[in-house]
């Protein structure tokens, strides 16, 4: 049966190389030219979309095989498989905890504890799980993609109390912040990495894209805000985007100049749309970015008072 199913992907996959031989040696004025060129773009079409097909079949394989490995004991359960969710990345982190409060004799570092996490980070999604055993995983926490916030734990610049010196297995450190886990609580965690690069590719899957243009903000589908229609629009150029009243539009970019990118949902539709036409809409995303406004304003504030805690104690010192 599998090969019968593979055989016609084999040999599609092979034509357009065939049709592009034959094009490469047609003369430009030879009448089979434009036939030939029209061909190939057909075939390279045909091919890209098979490859598309491929490619979601072996995603969705992959989330019923991880679906089959997840035990939801701690938390409530979620239904996992989703035709718009995959797997993006995955693997074992280490969750430190210093205690700073508990009593030291002098030469003595600050007391921690470890404890491993794995993490699977899916297109809207991420679960923190502890291992069982060489297959199962038991699913501790979770929570929307957009509703994690992460930030290097090492350097001046951070932000983040560390003990002077780190043990050696509590290298390569970032923290974690949840803003809204499953239970509508906040969590911060500091994570630790085996390696310098495996730090820098786990926040950047954790953190949205953001544009070196000032004009410019650039939105991931995982975390894009949303507008509405309130006055329909009809395209004037061949990039642009037709819109009837009452169209929900996820929206990519937006420029400073009240334009905004965007995808229609009701057809998946893609084109550019004057802002004025539309009203946002409260969705996760809207949700996600009044937390972090939040979670800002907080650490600004606990920064302002510690600095004065310290600024205090330095004077008495005096």
């Amino acid at each position: 049966m599998y090969s019968f199913l593979m055989l016609p992907m084999q040999r599609i996959t092979r034509l357009p190389l065939l049709v592009d031989a034959i094009f490469k040696r047609l003369d430009v004025q030879s009448p089979q030219y434009e036939i030939c060129k029209e061909t190939l773009a057909t075939l390279n079409r045909i091919v890209a979309e098979c490859n598309d097909g491929a490619r979601k079949m072996e995603r969705m394989e992959e989330m019923l095989h991880i679906s089959r490995i997840l035990e939801f004991k701690d938390c409530k359960a979620i239904p996992l498989i989703s035709s718009s969710r995959w797997l993006v990345k995955r693997g074992e982190l280490l969750r430190v905890t210093f205690d700073f409060n508990a009593k030291r004799t002098f030469g003595r570092s600050v007391r921690y504890s470890k404890s491993s996490l794995y993490l699977f980070l899916f297109t809207d999604l991420l679960l923190l799980t502890k291992k069982k055993g060489d297959e199962y995983y038991s699913v501790l926490d979770y929570c929307p993609r957009n509703m994690v916030q992460t930030s290097s734990a090492e350097g001046q610049d951070s932000g983040i109390f560390l003990p002077p010196r780190l043990p050696d297995c509590c290298r390569n450190l970032f923290q974690m912040t949840i803003l809204q886990n499953h239970e509508g609580k906040m969590v911060e965690m500091l994570l630790s990495t085996d390696s310098e690069s495996e730090k820098t590719r786990w926040i950047d899957a954790l953190t949205p894209v953001v544009s070196s243009n000032p004009d410019e903000r650039i939105y991931e589908e995982w975390d894009c805000p949303q507008v509405q229609c309130k006055h329909a629009y009809v395209p004037k150029q061949p990039d642009e985007l037709a819109l009837e009243e009452s169209d929900v539009v996820n929206v990519f970019r937006k420029m400073s100049d009240g334009w905004y990118e965007g995808e229609r949902i009701r057809d998946g539709a893609r084109g550019w749309f004057p802002a004025s036409h539309t009203v946002e809409v409260i969705n996760l995303h809207v949700r996600s970015r009044n937390l972090r406004q939040r979670y800002r304003l907080l650490m600004a504030s606990q920064s302002y008072l510690e600095g004065q805690l310290r600024g205090r104690n330095g004077s008495k010192g005096k």
